[in-house]
């Protein structure tokens, strides 16, 4: 746990005046979650069918959470998801995979391209780990969406396989998008991706990390001062160093060469973002890329909830 004065430190910090609204309220309600386990929530004990034809019944929230950036807001997850709820939903959409689309800013499809080389498939709503998790994630956002306005929109699951990647690229649309369903009813309202949670439920790979050139620490950390010193988040890992049963620590992020920070997945962590600025326009310092991955497969879920503008929003 951090001492109480650099909790007191960083909350006092969050009230200078540059920031928005937006990333003021969602980093005042996720700082008294920093680096501390969440109390488990109550949830429905009835079991419900997965993808699988399995009985299931979601868990409790037990995710701890770490602040990397506070303008932009990036948050590191713990333990979002759990091993039995990764595979259900691998279960749930490796049969719905196809080669990733390219989504141009604003455009009403996507178009198979170099920039993006990964495997992806809509994820089905009503798949009970699926919405387990979406519930989870709507319940971190706090007050970032509005009641009866925004939601948390389809996730997706994504697989990377030896040599596939996603280039740079941001997750908000530079046009807001009008929903199919709206367009049909005439209804006047358009939506965009306010915020993402990418969610690792594979990290059988080497290589792949998760790439922001334009985010840096909240403060000067001492990464590389000292042998192996290479970033921060540590996690355990399998290894033989005669430590921990067999098992060491490495670092979950570190500064990348041409700068920036990268991020290797690890299955049920997440990385969460907010996309937008607090006056609804894209925020260029999010741009993120998908590298390569070296041997074996990594496979994600991407959550993007929607805020929705207009005069039926």
């Amino acid at each position: 746990m951090p001492p109480l004065s650099q909790i007191l430190a960083l909350g006092a910090g969050i009230g200078l005046a540059y920031f928005g609204p937006i990333l003021t309220q969602l980093a005042v309600h996720r700082l008294q979650e920093l680096n501390l386990a969440r109390t488990p929530e109550p949830h429905p004990s009835d079991p419900a069918a997965s993808a699988s034809g399995v009985e299931w019944t979601c868990g409790p929230d037990n995710y701890t959470t770490e602040l990397i950036s506070l303008d932009p807001l990036v948050v590191y997850i713990h333990n979002l998801v759990s091993p039995r709820e990764a595979d259900l939903i691998i279960k749930a959409g490796e049969p719905l995979l196809e080669p990733s689309p390219v989504t141009g800013y604003g455009a009403a499809g996507g178009t198979r391209a170099q920039s993006r080389t990964s495997w992806s498939a809509p994820l089905p709503g009503d798949d009970a780990a699926v919405a387990c998790v979406l519930a989870r994630a709507r319940r971190f956002l706090g007050t970032l969406l509005a009641p009866r306005r925004d939601e948390m929109g389809v996730a997706q699951m994504v697989r990377y396989t030896a040599g596939q990647k996603f280039d740079l690229h941001h997750d908000w649309f530079r046009q807001p998008r009008l929903l199919d369903g709206d367009g049909a009813r005439g209804r006047r309202r358009l939506y965009n991706r306010v915020a993402t949670f990418f969610v690792v439920l594979q990290d059988g790979c080497s290589e792949g990390e998760t790439y922001f050139p334009q985010i840096r620490p909240i403060a000067p950390q001492d990464w590389g001062k000292e042998a192996g010193d290479i970033g921060g988040g540590g996690a355990a890992a399998e290894g033989d160093d005669g430590v921990s049963g067999g098992k060491k620590q490495q670092a979950v992020w570190r500064m990348h060469e041409q700068g920036g920070m990268a991020f290797r997945p690890v299955r049920g962590n997440a990385l969460f973002w907010v996309n937008l600025m607090a006056n609804g326009s894209g925020d260029p310092r999010v741009l993120h890329a998908g590298l390569p991955v070296g041997d074996g497969m990594k496979t994600a879920m991407n959550i993007w909830p929607r805020t929705f503008f207009g005069p039926d929003a």
